[in-house]
């Protein structure tokens, strides 16, 4: 499944906040473009939606998207847990959700909108949205705890993620479940499985139970069914289809 998706680094300023910015510009119409759990929050552009700008919240399963050709989709993917610094809403409100960005901006997302629905280049778009991310909020301890999880690639125990942090375990699922909208074990389940798309490129025919246990999962079973419950696929179909 070949699809023309571009990234874009951010600036020096914005690398601890933001992953990239990206596009979408497909030749053809796709029926259904997977996105799959990342444990990003996103800022999305897309001409076919009526509200214009939407923040795409934290997802827990893929979701797949009609995009005629030509309809540019283009975005901002934020670091796990550092949409906070910028859109400091409750972790509940966004997980798994579309929200205008004009419902949290209010005139600013508006503003924005209008000017990137005229913007042709995508240089001047990302040149927008940087100008509006230009004053984050203060990196929190959680934001912290939810970088040091990633470098990991989920591979944590909670309890001495808790403890290392200062906290009770349930301190530390209540501010994961405020702030993120995820509970640390399921954070770190996704994180994992984002991890493992990585082991695809340049493996051929997989060994999958190997692949698991580098992965950090208990065995071969355990990886395919979370790998199915977050991507739709086993992992040999994933393999086989690509993207």
């Amino acid at each position: 499944m070949s699809t023309p998706y571009r990234e874009f680094a951010p600036p020096d300023r914005l690398k601890q906040f933001v992953e990239c910015f990206w596009t979408v510009n497909p030749a053809s119409a796709l029926q259904e473009y997977p996105v799959l759990p990342d444990g990003c929050v996103d800022i999305v552009h897309s001409p076919s939606v009526a509200r214009g700008l939407q923040l795409v919240g934290t997802m827990t399963t893929a979701r797949r998207f009609a995009i005629s050709a030509g309809d540019v989709q283009f975005g901002v993917r934020f670091r796990p847990a550092m949409s906070r610094s910028f859109l400091p809403l409750p972790g509940p409100e966004t997980v798994d959700k579309s929200i205008a960005l004009s419902d949290i901006w209010g005139t600013c997302g508006s503003r924005l909108n209008q000017q990137i629905s005229e913007t042709q280049s995508v240089s001047q778009c990302i040149g927008l949205l940087e100008e509006r991310l230009a004053n984050p909020r203060d990196i929190t301890v959680l934001q912290r705890i939810c970088t040091s999880i990633v470098e990991q690639a989920g591979q944590v125990r909670i309890d001495d993620v808790a403890f290392q942090a200062g906290f009770s375990p349930r301190q530390l699922r209540r501010l994961f479940l405020e702030q993120v909208g995820l509970s640390p074990k399921q954070f770190c389940r996704v994180i994992r499985f984002r991890s493992s798309l990585s082991s695809f490129s340049g493996r051929g025919c997989a060994d999958w139970a190997q692949m698991a246990l580098d992965c950090g999962y208990y065995d071969q079973a355990h990886f395919i069914n979370e790998f199915r419950q977050f991507s739709g696929y086993t992992p040999g179909e994933f393999a086989a289809v690509g993207r």
